[in-house]
């Protein structure tokens, strides 16, 4: 009699952490639960285009003078600048384009949703950072780390024209391989704990991608190899 009752484990054998497969209409029910909440959360302060204005946040107030921008006023053009060209111009083109119905949810569930805003997001940081190689080639390393920053939002668009990696744990892992490149192949041991931070900001931020059924396993380990092999490449070979 108790080998015909379905075994409760059936569905727990089919969790988020080990399903195969992503399933759009999986996601809100998720969201509605106190946990899911937790991770919408952590998703949207960890936005991958807000990552960038954080790191270069970072590193201007612990390292001015590497990134050359030791002068307050100087800092502070540069910063706004950073922030204007990475994050308010995509941001705004991305609601535009949710506007005129090019994507149909700005939480881009569905990856053609991502290709509009992934490929005007890519020319806006290609923009920049010829800008920074023509105009402000003085500042090498964040003209590096904007540069490097570039070439792994086109690989995630390319990507994204035939799968649906996640670009949350990319960005998140990319920021772990600038700090480790910048902690070892310049001796910035003040970078420590901020890496440290990182990594389990990272961890966390790739567990709520998981929890809310945004993205399998593969498409998270994927981005987050893909981000730390860009981000720490950029560096030690180009440092």
């Amino acid at each position: 009699m108790l080998d015909n009752q379905p075994d409760s484990n059936d569905d727990s054998a089919h969790s988020l952490i080990t399903r195969a497969k992503y399933i759009p209409s999986e996601l809100l029910p998720v969201r509605k639960t106190p946990t899911g909440r937790a991770a919408l959360v952590v998703s949207v302060l960890l936005h991958p285009l807000l990552l960038p204005t954080y790191l270069f946040l970072l590193l201007f107030w612990m390292s001015p003078s590497m990134m050359g921008v030791s002068n307050d006023d100087i800092r502070y053009r540069i910063l706004l600048l950073l922030i204007v060209c990475t994050l308010l111009i995509p941001l705004l083109s991305t609601y535009m384009l949710y506007r005129l119905g090019s994507v149909k949810s700005l939480h881009m569930e569905d990856r053609q949703d991502r290709i509009f805003p992934f490929v005007s997001t890519t020319l806006f940081y290609m923009l920049t950072t010829y800008l920074f190689v023509k105009q402000l080639s003085a500042l090498y390393l964040i003209t590096l780390i904007l540069g490097g920053t570039t070439f792994c939002l086109l690989v995630m668009t390319v990507i994204s024209f035939f799968w649906k990696i996640s670009v949350h744990s990319t960005s998140i892992a990319g920021i772990v391989g600038f700090l480790i490149g910048l902690y070892y192949h310049y001796a910035a041991v003040e970078y420590f704990y901020p890496l440290l931070l990182v990594i389990i900001l990272a961890g966390v931020l790739m567990s709520a991608r998981l929890y809310l059924n945004a993205h399998t396993p593969a498409q998270v380990l994927a981005g987050a190899a893909i981000g730390l092999s860009i981000g720490l490449g950029t560096i030690l070979m180009m440092g």
